[in-house]
């Protein structure tokens, strides 16, 4: 098969389709890659869902009846609004950089693409506060450069394929050069390696290659995803027990059963799970083909979904005039924001990164004439910013990267007509916090000096990873040791979903006993992944 010289709406179409089926292919593989060894919104699950959302978008607007640059301008425009995650974002600037190259594009030839490479990264760059080298931005780059440097007289669109993924996969193996946290860590950017995924698959796609097979993820890896979020069905968790469990195997059989959102967990005689699946049963007795089923936890979360709805719904008649949108998830946290005064609430956090598109919708519903977003986690902070760039009057982002910075900024909320002077109040008191979150390492890794393994209790302060743990409560402590230093007095303190019953009584005691001139409250936030958050003031 001779491949084309140019490609019409069709055939751009085609071979984007199999550049999504190589990047779903390469996902897990690019999620292990991830340097945190946190369960949060992994890297290839965004830039999955991102790209799912362009592409739809297309189709949704009917934009293959007209011309490539019809057609790519949609994607970008359902890439802005279902971008998730960091990454997520970072990649729909690059979609919407394309879409600016091909502008009155027909079809694309070899200088089109050329152009729509340099200008998909051109926009990527200009979209980022502070870029920094060594990430998908580099990769996308210097893939673009290669591209335009190659020497070949008449070019093809083969040939610079050839060249733009020769280029990404040097720019890739060059990434622990530029950030040393990746070389401490032994991987790749994560984001950078997605990009090449992506245009190795246009290029597959293009020349009419079949596909290879993928790449396996990495020993020492938790799959870990966010794809499950896309719709609802159960939330199931349990212990399973027994003699050389194997860890590996049971994921193998959940994700085969249609599981997703999957931990799996723990070492040969004990496995923690938690995975989303569309009916329990199934996800129960793959636990039990293994070994011993104990503490079996199942939530409806399609019943959570509808009654949160239909609440939403219920409330956005009634909406304020300035009104207050938090991104959380656990029950105890949205009804703790609730109480503060939130207006709207996004089900959102680690492992379940919300698109702009969400967002958006739920601050458009929050206030009459201007809402504030509280973001409440790092990987979310970039998707409400874009959010925010659809209504930019009637829209500011509070810069809270943790939920402990969440509620902070959520106690100092006065409604009012002084727009600035209360972005300037939940500002201060988001960045006035000390955050310290404790959890269990999803991948082998070193990072920030700490070499962990998978199933390791781990603490990081303010985003840092500084211990591992045989236990949370040894983690907590020693996090908190450092947040509270000498000025530290008030202690928020948040339980989740799996602190054991006994820690609302024993932590505060020991806390208190361990820092006699500090105050623990104590929140019940039943949020999942992380059995202990806290805010020091």
């Amino acid at each position: 098969m001779t491949p084309p010289q140019r490609l019409d709406t069709a055939a751009f179409s085609d071979a984007l389709d199999v550049a999504l089926e190589w990047f779903e292919l390469n996902r897990e593989a690019i999620n292990a890659i991830n340097v945190y060894p946190v369960p949060d919104g992994d890297t290839g699950t965004n830039m999955l869902l991102t790209l799912r959302a362009s592409r739809r978008a297309a189709d949704d607007q009917g934009s293959g009846n007209g011309g490539v640059d019809a057609f790519t301008q949609a994607m970008a425009q359902g890439a802005l609004l279902g971008a998730r995650g960091n990454s997520g974002v970072i990649l729909s600037q690059m979609v919407r950089g394309l879409a600016e190259g091909l502008e009155g594009s027909a079809d694309v030839g070899p200088s089109e693409l050329l152009g729509a490479l340099e200008s998909a990264a051109s926009a990527a760059y200009s979209a980022v506060a502070t870029p920094v080298e060594g990430t998908m931005l580099t990769v996308m780059r210097e893939a673009a450069e290669g591209a335009t440097a190659d020497d070949t007289a008449d070019p093809s669109l083969a040939s610079v394929l050839d060249a733009t993924v020769s280029a990404a996969r040097v720019s890739v193996e060059r990434t622990p050069e530029l950030l040393p946290q990746l070389k401490d860590a032994g991987v790749v950017d994560a984001g950078g390696e997605g990009v090449a995924v992506l245009l190795e698959g246009l290029r597959f796609g293009v020349i009419g290659e079949d596909l290879p097979p993928p790449p396996p993820a990495p020993v020492g890896t938790v799959q870990l995803e966010g794809v499950g979020h896309e719709g609802h069905g159960f939330c199931v968790e349990y212990l399973v027990s027994g003699e050389d469990l194997d860890r590996d195997a049971l994921a193998k059989v959940l994700t085969d059963a249609g599981g997703n959102s999957l931990l799996v967990v723990g070492d040969t005689r004990t496995l923690h799970v938690h995975v989303h699946m569309d009916a329990p049963g199934p996800a129960t007795a793959a636990g039990a083909s293994f070994g011993e089923v104990q503490n079996v936890k199942v939530e409806d979360m399609q019943a959570q979904h509808d009654e949160w709805a239909a609440g939403h719904e219920e409330a956005a008649g009634d909406a304020p005039p300035v009104g207050l949108v938090a991104v959380v998830q656990g029950d105890g946290l949205r009804i703790a924001f609730r109480d503060l005064g939130a207006t709207g609430i996004v089900d959102g956090g680690a492992t379940n990164n919300p698109s702009a598109g969400d967002v958006l919708e739920a601050a458009l519903r929050a206030g009459t004439e201007h809402t504030f977003i509280l973001p409440n986690d790092s990987n979310v902070v970039m998707t409400a910013q874009q959010a925010a760039t659809q209504e930019p009057d009637r829209i500011t982002v509070v810069p809270a990267k943790s939920v402990t910075a969440g509620l902070a900024a959520a106690v100092a909320f006065v409604p009012g007509d002084d727009i600035e002077s209360i972005a300037e109040d939940l500002a201060d008191a988001a960045t006035a916090v000390r955050n310290v979150e404790v959890t269990e390492a999803v991948r082998d890794t070193t990072v920030d000096g700490v070499a962990v393994r998978i199933g390791d209790s781990i603490v990081l302060v303010d985003g840092t990873l500084k211990a591992r743990t045989e236990t949370p409560e040894e983690a907590l402590m020693m996090g908190l040791a450092e947040a509270i230093g000498d000025d530290g007095e008030i202690v928020t303190l948040i339980l989740g979903a799996d602190a054991p019953e006994e820690a609302a009584e024993s932590l505060p005691d020991l806390i208190e006993a361990a820092h006699p001139d500090v105050e623990v409250e104590v929140v019940m936030g039943g949020q999942p992944h992380y059995p202990y958050l806290a805010g020091v003031e």
